[in-house]
């Protein structure tokens, strides 16, 4: 029962965020997942240089404008994030590869950027997270969210 209302409060939170006044223009999103280089787990620190020339063609399409207007950084395990776990992958529950200098390098340019919590590997560990203590695991996302002025994607 607790997933079906975490599962419907997420879905009705995101229909939420979309809603437009009547005026507005419409809202177009060219996003691209990213995984790192470390198959989602973005456990190391990446060189900047390194992931520039990895990534360039994110921020500039060829004209000096972003092919992207939004980066989802994959994936963060939600067990993780609930015990805020520290240690050699991981610092407040959260990979250290999505730091500071990885978002800046995407805002910088007007790319706006989300880190997704959970996927398909972290299923379980949602199953977990949740059930014990899902509101946590909320201000836990939230706290992680607020330095890094991200947004949250919740793949569950």
């Amino acid at each position: 029962m607790r997933n079906k209302l975490w599962r419907l409060a997420v879905t009705l939170l995101g229909a939420a965020c979309f809603v437009q006044p009547a005026n507005a223009t419409q809202i177009e999103i060219y996003g691209a997942w990213h995984c790192g280089n470390d198959f989602c787990t973005w456990s190391t620190v990446r060189n900047m240089t390194d992931f520039d020339a990895k990534n360039h063609w994110m921020i500039d399409r060829g004209d000096g404008a972003p092919s992207v207007n939004l980066v989802v950084l994959s994936f963060v395990n939600p067990l993780r994030l609930l015990n805020k776990t520290n240690d050699a992958q991981t610092v407040n529950g959260a990979p250290i590869g999505m730091n500071a200098a990885v978002v800046s390098y995407f805002t910088s340019h007007n790319v706006r950027v989300m880190l997704s919590i959970g996927g398909i590997t972290y299923t379980d560990d949602w199953d977990t997270a949740l059930a014990t203590n899902g509101t946590q695991l909320v201000l836990n996302s939230a706290a992680l969210s607020n330095p890094l002025t991200v947004g949250i994607y919740i793949v569950y």
